[in-house]
């Protein structure tokens, strides 16, 4: 599947909406559930890691190679 590319902000409104979610499945005792939202939050948390320095990008584009 092809991911689409996203802005840090995009992904952190998702990954806190994620987090509410895990909350709610947690204090629903929907254990199997969390589990599952827990590897998505993983992996949301990867993606933001991967995701380049948006101050950086700008400086180092500005810059004469």
């Amino acid at each position: 599947m092809q991911r689409l590319l996203i802005d840090r902000s995009t992904l952190d409104l998702i990954a806190a909406d994620a987090q509410d979610f895990l909350n709610v499945l947690n204090a629903s005792g929907l254990h199997q559930a969390s589990a599952m939202m827990l590897g998505v939050l993983e992996q949301l948390q990867s993606d933001r890691a991967n995701l380049p320095e948006e101050r950086g990008d700008a400086a180092q584009s500005s810059q004469p190679s």
